[in-house]
Formats: structure tokens, sequence, C-alpha cells
């Protein structure tokens, strides 16, 4: 048994020629390698950082090479400096956290603005409907200016649930906490960002990203489509404003985190409602919502250990940053690359470098299945790659659910290939039998061809999956109608 437990603790931790920032530097070069970060990273021990590196490009056009002071966009990680604002000036009497939104958002229909509270924005409990997520809302302006009242339109909408009653996430919470930010302070967002946080906390790489605002050093943001890098599409930044204007840099992010480590820039009071889980959340369903963060507990290296999390998915851009506030310990990706959707491989990276930090051995990470299957297919075929589909499978990291295969998907229907698309589906419903999103997907790319007898099957498949799919009924009952 002793010698058992011996290979066994060998097994999982780190050799004791490994420091942490080597296998860091080891985990982080073979994630660039597989394509997977092209970006910032940054982890911190105690206060101190262990490991601060950049790979891949800033600009692919001129061949600038990311730095550590590169600026990215941090998309949702914004909705901290915004609770923190709003926390700033409960402190400072300016407004109370059970406010009423209708008292500083009046153009609110009556029966949301007089019920939904700022506590429920904060914590995503308010019902709102998500402008950011809405059918059609972002269809052919991303970067155009988009008028309040489109806004304003989406957010009158019935409520979703009671106040209160649940977590949903919602970037409409946010923009109106941005509207009594600069209600409240007589300024813009971002000026009351520079003057209340930026400077008190030495952020000086760190700005709202205004459209007339030159900021030195920031990154271009790219997306891949069938393992190809494209510019991302122009994001007009006053449209997302409070819920993810913010550009910055992952060393100014490690001065946030020392900044709420104090208590300069927040009360202790003030931090216990930032960082209480009030609900549970419903991005990955293993925390809570706080304000502007995630809270709750993981087990990490064989310990329940208190989490702080938060992750950011923009136009060209994926950030994310985890904080271990007992341990001191902190991981921040910064990634200039992605499609605006939540990505599990920036989260795979967290928990590899999270485990590293701990003195955990992590096995070499492997490529993405849909990043395989997309070259098998540029170089032999659909019929021929998807034929090696369990070989890909066996080769790669499984992904946790039939996102990134769903994607992939659509990328062939969006390049004239739809046949394609629809077999890839076929494989992923296969592998998540359980997922009825693969399923509704499917009924729309038969419905695209004009299949509207498997369209049928597939969207009732999806209903019975997922009683709550709105989506896949009204779709029944138009093929049923005609």
């Amino acid at each position: 048994m002793r010698q058992l437990w011996i290979a066994f603790a060998l097994a999982v931790t780190v050799p004791a020629w490994a420091t942490p920032a080597s296998e860091l530097d080891r985990l982080a070069t073979r994630y660039h390698a597989l394509g997977q970060l092209d970006g910032s990273v940054l982890v911190a021990d105690q206060g101190k950082v262990v490991y601060h590196r950049a790979f891949g490009l800033a600009n692919r056009e001129w061949e600038v090479r990311n730095t550590t002071d590169t600026v990215f966009r941090v998309a949702s990680l914004t909705k901290q400096f915004t609770a923190t604002l709003i926390l700033q000036l409960a402190e400072r009497g300016k407004l109370r956290l059970d406010d009423r939104i209708g008292r500083y958002v009046p153009d609110l229909r009556p029966e949301i603005g007089e019920k939904v509270t700022l506590h429920q924005l904060l914590n995503h409990t308010s019902g709102i409907v998500d402008y950011a997520n809405f059918p059609g809302f972002w269809a052919r302006r991303l970067g155009e200016k988009v008028p309040r009242e489109d806004f304003l339109a989406i957010m009158n909408r019935p409520l979703e649930f009671e106040p209160g009653s649940k977590g949903h996430y919602s970037s409409s919470n946010y923009t109106l906490l941005g509207w009594v930010i600069e209600k409240q302070t007589g300024r813009s967002y971002g000026e009351a960002l520079d003057e209340m946080i930026l400077r008190p906390s030495g952020m000086r790489q760190t700005a709202y990203d205004a459209p007339e605002r030159i900021i030195p050093r920031k990154a271009s943001g790219y997306v891949r489509v069938l393992g190809s890098y494209q510019p991302a599409a122009p994001l007009w930044i006053p449209n997302i404003g409070a819920g993810g204007g913010v550009a910055s840099t992952t060393g100014d992010f490690f001065k946030l985190d020392r900044a709420l480590a104090g208590d300069g820039l927040l009360k202790p009071e003030s931090k216990r409602l930032m960082f209480t889980p009030y609900v549970k959340d419903d991005v990955w369903g293993d925390l809570g919502y706080g304000y502007g963060w995630l809270a709750g507990t993981r087990v990490i290296a064989g310990k329940p250990r208190l989490v702080h999390e938060h992750g950011g998915n923009g136009n060209g851009f994926r950030t994310l940053i985890t904080r271990y506030p007992e341990d001191g310990k902190l991981v921040i990706i910064f990634l200039n690359e992605g499609n605006g959707n939540k990505g599990p491989e920036i989260y795979r990276m967290r928990s590899d470098f999270t485990d590293a930090l701990y003195g955990r051995k992590v096995p070499d990470p492997k490529p993405a299945l849909h990043d395989m299957l997309a070259e098998e297919i540029r170089r032999l075929g659909a019929g021929a790659a998807l034929a090696r589909f369990d070989a890909l499978l066996a080769r790669s990291e499984k992904p946790s659910d039939g996102n990134t295969l769903n994607r992939l998907a659509y990328q062939y229907v969006e390049a004239g290939q739809p046949s394609t698309g629809i077999a890839i589906l076929k494989r992923a419903a296969e592998l998540y039998p359980q997922d009825g999103n693969l399923h509704d997907s499917m009924g729309e790319l038969y419905l695209a061809t004009g299949d509207k007898a498997r369209a049928r099957i597939a969207y009732a498949r999806a209903l019975e999956l997922d009683p709550g799919n709105t989506n896949a009924a009204e779709v029944l009952k138009t093929l049923q109608e005609r």
C-alpha cells in the first residue's frame, strides 16, 4: 500500500525539478502550438506574479506580436467595473441598492421600472430580457450605433420571470446600470471609470474603448472560420457600453485583483455584497451570481476552495479571470480570437493552469475535435473525414457539449456546404443524444435545404428533449399548418 501511495503521489504532483512557472510555460506553449492560445497569460500566487507571457500576433495583417503590455477588449469583464462603480456610489450615498431602476430610467414601463431593483440588476435576477441575445437584434448593424430606443424596446418586453426568483445572465442589466452611473455622476461612463477606479488603482493601460479614443498597443480581434483566421467584424463599442466596453491588459487586471484584495477600492461590506453568490448561475452552473462576478467553491487539488470568476466573450476576443482569494492565487487569460461564444478552450486552459499553480502535474493538452475535423475535411473531403470521426475523437479533447461542433456545422452552411453541416450535426447528436439544441439546428438546416419531412422529425426531437424550446414549437406548428 505504501508503494502504491508513493506512485500515486508522484503521478499527481509536479516533480521537484519542475517549478510552477516551468509547468505553466509548458502548458501555455502547448496550447499556443494547438492554435488555442493567442494572447496573454498572467498567473499570480500570494500577490506576486509567477508567470506572465504573451503568444501569437496582436495584428496579423502587420505581423505585430502580442506582448504582456498588449491591450485587449475584455468584453464582459467590464461588468466588474460597472458593479464596482455602483457600489462606490452606494458608499457615497448617491443611491441605494434597493432603489427601483425606474427612478433612474423613467422610460422603462412601470411594471418593470417600479419592480426591478439595482440589486437585482447587479446579480442577474431582474428578469429583464437580454438584448444581446435577442433574435435578430444585431442583424446587419453590429458596427453601427444602435439608438437607445431600440434597447428599451427589448428591455420593455414582458419580464421573463418574477424579479429575484432566479438568475439569468443578461447584458441589459448592466446597460441599465451604466445609465444609472452616468445620471448619478453627471459624467460619461468612461470619465466615471477613469476618475473612480482606474487612476486610484494605477491601471494606466486600461480605458473605456470609445470610438473616438486611440488606445496604444491595442490588439486587433480575429475569428476562426473552418480553421482559418479572419478579421472580426467592426463593433460599435457604445452599444455594449457598461456591459462590455473596456479594454485592458493582463497586468492591469492583476492590479485590479490587488485593489480588491485591499480596502482602498471598496469597503469590506461592499466586497461582501459583491462576492456573495445570490443565485445559481446559468452559465456553467457550478457557481452563483454575485455583483459582476460569479462566486462559489470548486474542488481543486482535492480540497473545496473559494472561487471568484468571470469570463468575457466579444467579437474577436475572449477573456477570463479566476481568483482564489483565500489562497491569494490568480489566473488571467486574454485572447484576441473569438466569435462571441463562451468557448470551452479558455476554461480548459484555466483548469490546467490552476492545477499547475497548485502543484499538480497536468497531462499535455490535446487538440480540439472541431479543429481536427475541419482540417481533415479540408484535406480529405467531408465523407472521408467523417468516416474517421471516432478516430479523431480518440485523439482529441472530447468537448464538454455539442456547441463547438454545432458552430462548425453552421460555418459549413455559411460556406455553401449545408450537407456537410448536417452530417456534422448527425455525428454530434450521436455523441450528445440529449442535446436538444443539436436537433433544433438540424431542423433548421433541413428546412433550409427544403427537406421538410426530416425538419419535422428533428424539431420534434428537439422539443421532446427541451419542452421549453419555443422556437421548435413555433416551427413545428407552422409546418403542420402548411
